[in-house]
């Protein structure tokens, strides 16, 4: 199928400038070619259905890198977690992943679901039986015996132990690995201000992570673990929430080790919007909810690491309490307005930026000929208004016209 897009600017992902009175040509699952309307010659008319969106804004298509499709996102997603069955949990992930094509997310990373459902559901994807974005996935998430996520992933306490579950995952066709550095609020009894693996440890996953051609993810909340986690090379700090190890204390952030993130080229996933959708959807911030109970010197953090040069990515944890899988575009939302950084950063972020995290950045994140038909268009202009995300008119996903004139066609 052949299409035209045309609208009132063309917001490419790579940072520049809006393109006015925007087109982009797609032809099949590829982009043939980006320029404004009036460039539009009579062969790229030729056989083409047009889509016009009057003052509409054309983008990549999003990129969520932190999702937990098996999970229900409710109050009591931690009952669900631990008594619902695996076709239950394939049920609910059918449902999230059409959730969040249907927001304008068109590559969806999951980092932490039970094997016997993710790989199914991208396989599910891939062969065109269920709608749903691009699904890149790590299946069971690599954590200590009765560490954080235990009840659905791989336990293993020693450096071999951890090596033959990153092989094992390797072996069931595992987009990345992901491995729990320290614990987590969502699983009792774990401590978030503590590493769960040394820096050797996890220096021996990614050495042989790497060997595979797979990147490690590592869930760090106690900044004792992202300091681990930062030497052992980890190419991607999830929460990064900096933690003290002293109970009577909040954060103990470290700018040098900042730097170092920033050096090294450590892409961070800091699911800022969590805290937000709590307080959106009425759910209290807890004496012990640690790395939130502290929202402004949380930004505050987040801030100074951004000056620093460190590179954000954009992940929500979808599927954790209050955490929709069609939520992602308040995402950019609490970048711009509770960070200060601009629009077009922000979107940056959920774009070309991700890609690059991913290893991905030649067939995504960026509207450019030749890569992923991945389009979509929101009403309004989201570098006035980054609200605007929220309102997607049209999408196409890797050249499937998934919604037109804000009405869905899965």
């Amino acid at each position: 199928m052949k299409y035209i897009i045309q609208s009132e600017r063309l917001i490419d992902g790579s940072g520049s400038i809006p393109v006015p009175k925007g087109a982009i040509v797609i032809e099949g699952d590829k982009i043939s070619k980006i320029c404004s309307s009036n460039e539009l010659t009579e062969a790229d008319k030729n056989q083409a259905e047009v889509l016009s969106v009057p003052g509409g804004s054309i983008l990549p298509g999003f990129i969520e890198m932190h999702s937990h499709i098996h999970c229900s996102s409710e109050a009591d997603a931690y009952e669900h977690i631990t008594t619902e069955s695996n076709e239950t949990f394939l049920l609910r992930g059918t449902q999230a992943v059409r959730s969040a094509l249907s927001s304008g997310v068109t590559t969806m990373r999951d980092l932490g679901s039970r094997n016997e459902v993710v790989f199914p559901l991208r396989e599910g994807i891939t062969n065109g039986i269920i709608p749903g974005p691009r699904l890149l996935v790590a299946g069971t998430p690599i954590t200590t015996t009765g560490g954080h996520c235990n009840m659905f992933g791989t336990e293993a306490n020693t450096s071999e132990e951890v090596v033959k579950a990153i092989r094992q995952q390797f072996k069931l066709g595992a987009d990345c690995i992901k491995i729990m550095s320290t614990g987590g609020g969502f699983t009792p009894g774990t401590n978030v201000r503590a590493p769960q693996y040394s820096s050797e440890i996890l220096k021996k996953a990614v050495n042989d992570a790497e060997r595979l051609g797979l990147k490690v993810a590592a869930h760090c909340h106690a900044a004792e673990g992202v300091k681990n986690c930062v030497e052992a090379g980890i190419h991607n700090l999830i929460h990064c929430s900096w933690l003290s190890s002293n109970p009577s204390e909040l954060y103990d952030y470290d700018g040098d080790v900042a730097d170092q993130i920033a050096e090294k080229g450590i892409y961070v996933d800091p699911t800022l919007a969590l805290s937000h959708l709590n307080k959106l959807r009425g759910r209290a911030i807890r004496p012990d909810s640690g790395a939130m109970r502290d929202p402004e010197k949380r930004f505050e953090i987040l801030r100074d690491m951004w000056d620093r040069g460190v590179k954000f990515v954009t992940g929500m944890d979808s599927g954790m309490t209050n955490a929709h899988f069609d939520d992602f575009a308040y995402i950019p939302e609490v970048m711009v307005k509770n960070m200060g950084i601009s629009p077009l950063e922000a979107i940056t972020c959920a774009t070309k930026t991700s890609a690059e995290c991913l290893g991905m950045e030649e067939e995504i994140g960026t509207l450019e000929a030749g890569k992923s038909a991945d389009v979509i268009v929101v009403n309004g202009d989201p570098v006035e208004d980054i609200t605007k995300l929220h309102d997607v008119n049209t999408i196409i996903s890797q050249g499937t016209l998934v919604k037109r004139e804000n009405i869905l066609l899965i």
